[in-house]
């Protein structure tokens, strides 16, 4: 009799086998600080690992009330990395923050915290974690060969004598400063220099260890704030200081004028090509992302400080203040922005927005493309529904605002092309490149990625030069004829962009001028008609200080590039300049030079 296995039933039965093999049993007692939190309210534990779940508490005791809450909880599971948050009553700590995590390596342990605070290294302990000579020169030398191995235009704007000489500067600045900040910040100063937005020390891709030494410190400034060419204005005061008002420029911080600072952090800052604007607006002060560079680098290059003196101009009054604020840690400027500020934004859904305006208008808002950070969210249904709603009320007019928007995901882009392209558009097959058919086996350890085809390129690319491999057309896509959708909108449409656009925002904005599918209002995009790096990538970790990389594995031309393709965005077709006044009143000066053309 011949035996027919399901597939399915033997995968399950695989995976169990696989489980109860690793199985293990671990027990952690986690205590908490509440001492500064402490509201008579119910203290518990959520996390991913049962007995712990996201939608029940574990409760938390404090039975010698001493303000510290703990439980000790038995785990049994083939997992090893927990990700847990405390709750006071139903409300979840760190909003808009990573959960935090534990790998669960021994058998017993002690976990304490405080509460909505991340732990971090304090500065004798910092000094500790010191890197030897070796050790430093290990990192060095699997940077420069990862790179020039794999890295698809490491000489697109740096010639070979420029990159070693910064090679040898990178070994001497972080054998000067062997510790983990010295490390991280020598790394994302040489990145910077190859002039590749793709090519950085990722925040969101650093290990705990380098969180906890530079990510979580309470040495933030207290307030967020918007930027103009090489000025700061103050948007949202998460300070006790009643001096700090919305518009306010700052002249100086701790002595030292803005525009030094800036200048100074732009080091460390990447962009695609000689991009000096884009730079500087990412370091501007937003305070809604996890991560802000501004936050980074401002403590790395000038060391960290409990308290900022500050000179104010306050342009209603045209006087100049001086005061001071105590420095704090990103969680708690989150916690206290949220607290005052209605409208601040937590998730990518957040950022999305749509309403009819005046004359049958509609206005899209995109803060973000990176849909897949947030899988509760239906992006398709939110822009189906929009649209829905522009053809039920005849709008005449729709505006997208893709300002503020660094770019994420393809498929919104090709989603809002389809449906406001007004005839079929052909869009050729992008010149795809990499510098490698098969990974070399030395670089293995210390590379990983989402998808096992970077490792081996196989048949899938041709050799058309040294180091250089082009992607054969079948595996880019090819050429792709989108047509107008059935529910899309066939009025005009305005595209409002900013220095910020850069990756897919930067593809929509080269999409739409080529094809000539909106009116493009604004300033110049981040991205660089010249190509882009990216694709898939890989996160090289450096095995001694434990900087982690991403470094872009593919080069990306969406049109041939030529002597005369220009160094630059994609350019406007009007072009708005912000001056002073207009910026302090908080005038929308793009969105309403836009109503002026509707209106026209």
């Amino acid at each position: 009799m011949k035996i027919i296995v399901n597939p399915l039933l033997l995968c399950i039965l695989l995976c169990l086998c696989t489980q109860s093999c690793y199985t293990q049993e671990y027990s952690v007692t986690f205590k908490v600080d509440m001492t500064k939190h402490f509201e008579n309210e119910k203290i518990s534990i959520r996390g991913n690992i049962a007995p712990l779940t996201w939608d029940k508490d574990f409760p938390l005791t404090d039975d010698n009330q001493d303000g510290v809450y703990e439980a000790t909880v038995l785990f049994k599971t083939s997992k090893n990395r927990l990700r847990y948050k405390f709750a006071k009553g139903t409300e979840l700590e760190l909003i808009g923050s990573d959960n935090r995590s534990l790998y669960l390596k021994a058998a017993s342990q002690t976990v304490e915290n405080t509460y909505d605070e991340f732990n971090f290294y304090s500065p004798e302990e910092l000094a500790e974690k010191v890197f030897t000579k070796d050790e430093i020169i290990e990192d060095v030398k699997i940077l420069k060969k990862t790179l020039t191995e794999i890295h698809p235009n490491l000489l697109k704007y740096v010639d070979n004598e420029n990159l070693e000489s910064n090679f040898t500067i990178l070994e001497q600045e972080m054998l000067a400063e062997p510790t983990i900040p010295g490390s991280y910040k020598a790394v994302s100063k040489f990145l910077a220099v190859l002039k590749c937005s793709h090519t950085f020390t990722n925040p969101w891709n650093q290990n705990s260890k380098t969180k906890e030494a530079i990510f979580f410190q309470a040495d933030k400034l207290p307030f967020t704030f918007t930027r103009l060419n090489k000025q700061i204005f103050i948007d949202k005061n998460a300070s006790q200081n009643e001096e700090l008002k919305k518009g306010m420029e700052v002249l100086s911080i701790n002595g030292t004028p803005v525009e030094e600072i800036l200048n100074a952090l732009s080091k460390y800052i990447t962009s695609d090509g000689n991009k000096e604007d884009k730079k500087l607006q990412r370091l501007t002060l937003a305070g809604e992302s996890k991560f802000e560079l501004f936050d980074i680098f401002f403590p790395l290059e000038y060391g960290t400080k409990s308290t900022f003196d500050l000179e104010l101009k306050d342009w209603s009054s045209e006087k100049v203040i001086s005061t001071s604020v105590k420095a704090i840690s990103k969680t708690k400027r989150n916690r206290m922005i949220e607290d005052r500020y209605a409208g601040f934004k937590n998730n990518i859904s957040d950022g999305w927005k749509f309403k009819i305006v005046e004359d049958k208008t509609g206005l899209l808002q995109i803060n973000s493309f990176a849909v897949f950070s947030e899988e509760s969210f239906d992006w398709k249904n939110f822009l189906d529904k929009g649209f829905v709603e522009l053809n039920k009320k005849q709008c005449k007019n729709l505006i997208i605002d893709i300002r503020g928007n660094e770019g994420g995901e393809n498929d919104v882009v090709e989603y809002l092309l389809e449906r406001i392209i007004k005839t079929p558009v052909t869009i050729p097959s992008p010149e795809v490149f990499t510098a490698y058919q098969t990974l070399p086996e030395d670089l293995k350890p210390f590379v990983s990625t989402w998808s096992k085809l970077p490792y081996n390129w196989g048949s899938k690319v041709k050799k058309v030069g040294p180091k250089k491999y082009k992607v054969k057309s079948l595996y880019t896509g090819g050429s792709k004829t989108y047509k107008p959708k059935k529910n899309g909108f066939t009025g005009q449409t305005f595209l409002m962009t900013d220095a910020t656009n850069s990756s897919a925002t930067h593809i929509m904005a080269t999409y739409i001028k080529r094809f000539e599918l909106a009116t493009i209002v604004g300033q110049e995009t981040g991205g660089n008609q010249r190509g882009l790096n990216g694709g898939y990538l890989f996160f090289l970790t450096l095995p001694n200080t434990g900087v982690e990389v991403d470094v872009p594995l593919q080069s990306i031309n969406l049109f041939p590039i030529t002597a005369e393709t220009p160094d630059a965005g994609i350019s406007p077709d009007v072009r708005i300049e912000k001056g002073i006044e207009e910026f302090v009143e908080g005038k929308d000066v793009e969105l309403n030079a836009v109503m002026e053309l509707i209106r026209g």
